[in-house]
């Protein structure tokens, strides 16, 4: 039975209350704001005749996106639930978005609750003051629009006059001082970005650079990337200090950054990379970048390790990223042909008597369906208590009934006769060797469960039950030696 919401203020008499204390920042909610939104919630509380939950939501957040914090999912969760009034300081303390105010009020009166500005003593589900309500929703919205605007424009005026970025953290490098604060090089600190300069141009990466420096990765990113060094700011108004770095080697940097970008606005390059390769060392998944198969940053000293011979020939090469991180994608995935290619050592007899109880036992059931059909008959039943829907669950019950029968039943087609077999597992090779990274793809991942690899010495592999019945898994030798030729590897040492 829905619950009848309070018509006047007069009417909130015994009613649960709970408060919602706001403020935009951590800063701000150190200070004296929400100690004021407290005593106006419990003036309110007391004013009203409510009865005081205890329950209470302090948030230090944007008001703009407050609707994406998860006290505001919370407190609408709870809304007719634990409580009936939540009462708030004032307006603008709930929310600064009118979307966020619409939407809260709609969805508290659905539950049979309703909100209270205690400030302005406006009751959302008071008729007679919706005016007033809609009023100041949109106010404040208004409010902290124009304060944007304020702000932009301040930060602009501070930039034409004064060459000063917005924020208040100067780049290192650099320090801020007087009132109004200007610019001026810090001469302890200059030194470093200077030698992040010089080091960049001569073709060492953010991560070299990082680590002779002693700076962080994502900070030399933002140093090396910063025109405030060479004289003006990000948004083209001259910097009121002088430049730190020249400008041929400003302009060196960022030809060396932009030779090394593998994503370039405006321009969308792809490349498939069919194998979902992981180290066997860490256990992290390798990833594809730009022609390569490379181990995510920290390498695993396993990884590196494990191919001494071509590590030594990688230290020597001209290319200073290439040490034993990464290993070219054609070499990894012309091993997986030539480890299917091992099928063709294994003659037909022996293939034959694997597969003689090729699907004899009944197929396994999927259990990643049946579990998920398990967990809708729960939601459903849940909701059916909430909303005693009784059409809708029946409806979905059969639904969920006819999914089961289906999952409990072999729906697959024909079976296979040996010699088809042995046909299929020859063709192998060659269907890895013509196909493209899509069909690659589709062939590793319904033969392939898992496959592992240490640098490119060994593949460890587990083949999917799939490939088992038919016979793969007595073909093919559980870890498999990975090689490349010379010829192969000069390829790869330029890639």
């Amino acid at each position: 039975m829905k619950r009848t919401l309070p018509g006047s203020l007069d009417q909130l008499a015994g009613l649960r209350a709970a408060a919602w204390v706001r403020e935009s920042t951590a800063g701000q909610y150190d200070n004296f704001g929400p100690e004021s939104q407290r005593l106006q919630v419990a003036r309110a509380i007391e004013r009203y005749g409510l009865i005081d939950t205890g329950i209470e939501w302090t948030v230090a957040h944007s008001g703009w996106k407050i609707a994406a914090h998860p006290a505001w999912s919370e407190m609408l969760r709870g809304a007719g639930v634990t409580f009936d009034i939540l009462v708030v300081g004032y307006a603008s303390r709930f929310a600064r978005s009118l979307e966020a105010h619409v939407d809260a009020r709609r969805a508290f009166h659905a539950a049979g609750a309703a909100i209270l500005f205690a400030d302005e003593r406006i009751l959302s589900s008071d008729e007679g003051a919706w005016d007033a309500w809609a009023r100041e929703a949109v106010e404040a919205e208004s409010y902290s629009r124009k304060l944007s605007r304020r702000v932009t424009e301040g930060y602009a005026a501070k930039r034409r006059r004064l060459g000063v970025p917005g924020g208040n953290r100067a780049p290192l490098g650099l320090v801020r001082e007087g009132r109004p604060s200007v610019l001026r090089i810090d001469e302890d600190a200059a030194p470093t970005v200077h030698r992040a300069y010089e080091l960049a141009a001569a073709g060492q990466t953010d991560r070299e650079v990082a680590a002779q420096t002693g700076l962080a990765k994502a900070h030399v990113a933002e140093i090396l990337t910063n025109p405030t060094y060479a004289g003006r700011l990000r948004t083209g108004e001259p910097a009121g200090v002088a430049a730190l770095v020249e400008p041929d080697l400003w302009s060196k940097v960022q030809a060396q950054r932009e030779r090394r970008r593998t994503r370039v606005p405006g321009r969308v390059v792809k490349r498939n990379y069919p194998l979902r390769l992981r180290c066997a060392g860490c256990g992290r998944y390798l990833h594809g970048d730009t022609g390569r198969y490379r181990h995510p940053i920290p390498t695993c000293e396993a990884f590196i390790a494990a191919t001494p011979r071509l590590r030594r020939r990688f230290r020597n090469s001209h290319d200073k990223r290439v040490q034993g991180h990464s290993y070219p994608q054609s070499w990894y995935e012309d091993a997986i042909g030539r480890l299917l290619g091992e099928v063709g050592r294994v003659d037909d007899a022996a293939i034959t008597a694997a597969v003689g109880l090729y699907r004899q036992d009944e197929p396994p059931l999927d259990d990643l369906v049946l579990a998920r059909i398990e967990r809708e008959r729960e939601e459903a039943a849940r909701r059916l208590a909430k909303t005693r829907d009784l059409p809708a669950w029946k409806s979905a019950m059969a639904r969920l009934d006819a999914e089961e029968e289906m999952a409990r039943k072999y729906v697959g087609g024909p079976k296979l006769t040996a010699p088809e077999i042995v046909d299929y597992l020859r063709s192998l090779p060659s269907l890895w060797a013509d196909t493209g990274p899509a069909g690659r793809q589709a062939l590793a991942m319904a033969l392939f469960a898992r496959t592992d690899v240490l640098g490119f010495e060994q593949m460890i592999y587990e083949l999917t039950p799939d490939a088992i019945e038919l016979g793969l898994d007595a073909a093919l030798p559980r870890v498999f030696e990975l090689r490349c030729s010379i010829a192969e590897f000069g390829r790869g040492e330029r890639t």
